[in-house]
């Protein structure tokens, strides 16, 4: 593990204090937790600029939007049906 040496702004050490105080967390592992959800979503918006990734989801795209719409419709069904009992 390494040591990273990082200035911040008093006004945004003491924001940090207050997450930290209100999560009952160590600001040490909080930082460490933000970066690593922010490099993450990285990753994933890197993959998903995937060419091949963009055409897996461009042939999968109209099966999701059927799928969706038809959930929608039993959805309304059942709907209808509550009202009417």
């Amino acid at each position: 593990m390494q040591t990273l040496a990082i200035n911040l702004d008093d006004e945004l050490i003491a924001a940090l204090e207050a997450v930290s105080a209100r999560q009952g967390r160590d600001k040490v592992a909080l930082v460490a937790d933000i970066l690593r959800k922010y490099v993450e979503a990285e990753r994933l918006r890197n993959a998903l600029q995937d060419p091949e990734l963009a055409k897996l989801y461009e042939r999968l795209s109209a099966e999701d939007l059927a799928l969706a719409e038809e959930g929608m419709a039993e959805y309304q069904k059942i709907l209808g049906e509550a009202d009417d009992a």
